[in-house]
Formats: C-alpha cells, structure tokens, sequence
C-alpha cells in the first residue's frame, strides 16, 4: 500500500495532510479578503461618520444655543472617534496581509513542492497568530484598567 507523499522540511506530507493543508490555505484566503474588506469599511466609516454627525446636529432640532454649547465637545469625540476607527480598521488589515500571506505562500509551495515557499508560508501563519496575540492581550489589559478605574471612582 504506497501512498503518494512528497517530502518538505525532511517530513513526509502524505496527500490526505496536503489536501487538509490546502483546504485550510482556500478558507484563509476567503476570511482573509473578507477580513481586509472590513477592515477598509471599518476606516470608510471613520472618515464618514463626522459629517453625518454634523449634519444630524444641524437638523436635530436643537436651539442655537444648544448647538455652539455641544459643538465643541462633538468635534473632540468626533475626532477622537476617528481615529480610533481609523486605527482599528488599519489593524484589521494588518492582521489579514499577514493570513493571506500565509494562504497565498502555502498554497503555492504545495503546487510547487518548495520547501522555502512552504517555510515562508508558515511563517506568515506565526505572524498572523503573533500579531492578534498581542492585540489580544493589549485589549484585555485596557479592559482591565478600565475596569480597575471603575472600581476606584466608586
């Protein structure tokens, strides 16, 4: 019983392991474009969302008075807000370069048995997993203080 395998990295791939390996490199490519449109939409509505605020204070309903009173603390959080989306939007398509990366080096270096492609594939994965470790952990710390902020403002 002889199975078709070929050789990377001094370990044998059968065809049932590259079949699995390129299915999951078809699924990254497709979480990774989707991942890089939101992104771009997450910055579109961080470029947009000021005016439509603007305009929404214009026609609100609220005295002159009211309007000048509010203007000055809406443009700070509106520019506050934009950047923040701007940022977020600019880390979601970090994040996804670094998977189609790994899905586009992958997928190549399996059609081509190149162990430098597969390697460098591979690496693209670590830097996917790396990158939104570190996001992770810097969410859970901002969390966390602003939890603890709280907790001593009570």
């Amino acid at each position: 019983m002889e199975q078709n395998q070929s050789s990377l990295f001094n370990l044998s791939i059968d065809s049932a392991t590259a079949s699995t390996i390129k299915t999951s490199t078809q699924w990254a490519r497709i979480l990774a474009i989707c991942g890089i449109i939101m992104g771009a939409l997450v910055v579109v509505v961080g470029l947009i969302i000021p005016s439509i605020m603007r305009n929404s204070m214009r026609s609100g309903g609220f005295s002159r008075y009211e309007r000048e009173s509010m203007d000055s603390a809406m443009a700070a959080g509106m520019g506050v807000g934009m950047v923040l989306y701007i940022i977020m939007g600019a880390l979601i398509i970090l994040g996804n370069i670094f998977l189609l990366n790994y899905a586009n080096k992958t997928s190549a270096a399996l059609n081509a048995n190149d162990s430098s492609l597969l390697n460098a594939g591979m690496a693209g994965l670590r830097n996917y997993f790396t990158f939104w470790g570190i996001i992770m952990i810097l969410s859970l710390l901002l969390m966390l203080l602003g939890i603890l902020g709280i907790m001593a403002a009570s």
